[in-house]
């Protein structure tokens, strides 16, 4: 991205994780399928696991309304993966068309289902073969057995004998039928962890087969627009909050006289459809649009919190700038002028709106509207 080029600062999720939205800055001329390049590059695997395609099919901007901090900044909701609050986007679109700064875009995976069900096959033969011999209809063929003689064989090649005497006795040695069903009962729970590890993406490579990665430089980096800021949940802003405030007060019981800790008893406002990062995206919108029910974005508000947070930066060093900088893209602002003060304090006075819970039927009938 060129210094001449302004840009936009959002958020992509990786892993299929809401607790992996990491911010990129992306120019204002930039499309959906630039982003393409993030997944490219980077050399991890940010995929959900490993059944589906390493690189995004297409990719979906999070219209979850959000949830509105004490100083004005929206964090993500818990309600993104709801099929209403996910909003289609064509690859060749400007972001900047169809994202306020700081919102979330969705990359939409590929499932692939001949790697699904060749890994299930795999590993149901695998416990076909480690049947009890007393049932099996083929005795004898036991995957995990075989792999004992191999490693013997490689124990003896490399002049290993005892070991492989040893492997080779445990192997042949008869066992009960009682020890042949809780060698079984083992297989089944191995089985079942090994598919959950690989369902949950615990093991995730990026690719299967060998080849060199092109070297990650800092130059790379800027170019792709990352920024390794990663943005908090509601749960983690509480959390971060309380303890920043507790500092900036200089102790617990000055943070308690200046009424820190009823603050914390409701802290920020969960936000409702209509308003957050569900606002229609419009230059007609302006700061007097917010109401105690609406919490209605315009580019005039995020120029005014803009101007706050430089006020706050003001003066700073550039070890305290940085971090400034990486806490506003983690958690927002912390810190407020009267006016934006004012507002959430009317957005909080109507109280947090529950999101209903959408269903397939309810979505169909969005999308027939």
């Amino acid at each position: 991205m060129s210094k001449e080029q302004s840009a936009l600062e959002v958020y992509v999720r990786f892993n299929d994780d809401l607790e992996k939205d990491y911010c990129f800055q992306v120019a204002t001329s930039s499309r959906f399928r630039d982003l393409l390049r993030i997944f490219e590059t980077l050399p991890i695997s940010l995929r959900p696991n490993l059944f589906y395609s390493s690189k995004p099919k297409a990719f979906q901007v999070s219209t979850s309304p959000g949830y509105l901090t004490e100083d004005g900044a929206l964090l993500f909701s818990y309600e993104t993966d709801q099929k209403k609050f996910q909003k289609n986007v064509a690859m060749d679109d400007l972001v900047a068309r169809h994202c306020w700064p700081g919102q979330l875009i969705m990359p939409v995976w590929e499932f692939n289902y001949f790697r699904f069900y060749s890994f299930v096959t795999f590993l149901f033969v695998w416990l076909y073969t480690d049947l009890p011999d007393f049932v099996s209809p083929t005795p004898g063929i036991c995957l995990t057995n075989q792999a004992s003689n191999f490693i013997a064989f490689i124990a003896t090649k490399f002049g290993y004998g005892h070991i492989a005497d040893a492997v080779i006795k445990d192997v042949q040695e008869p066992v009960s039928i009682g020890g042949q069903c809780v060698f079984f009962a083992f297989h089944v729970l191995k089985i079942i962890v090994v598919f959950f590890v690989v369902h949950v993406g615990l093991f995730n490579p990026r690719k299967f087969r060998y080849s060199k990665d092109v070297e990650i430089t800092k130059e790379k980096l800027l170019e792709l627009g990352w920024t390794g800021s990663r943005r908090a949940t509601p749960d983690e802003y509480a959390e971060a909050y309380r303890e920043y405030k507790i500092k900036e007060h200089g102790g617990m019981v000055p943070a308690h006289q200046a009424g820190l800790f009823n603050k914390l008893k409701k802290l920020g406002v969960w936000l409702g459809e209509g308003e957050g990062f569900d606002t229609p995206l419009s230059k007609d919108n302006k700061i007097s649009d917010i109401t105690s029910d609406k919490w209605v974005l315009s580019y005039e508000l995020f120029v005014k919190l803009g101007e706050v947070f430089e006020k706050h930066i003001e003066g700073k060093g550039t070890e305290e700038l940085n971090a400034c900088i990486k806490q506003f893209r983690r958690f927002g602002l912390m810190h407020s002028d009267e006016d934006i003060q004012k507002l959430v304090d009317l957005r909080k006075e109507g109280g947090d709106k529950k999101i209903e819970k959408g269903t397939k039927k309810a979505d169909e009938a969005k999308k027939l509207q």
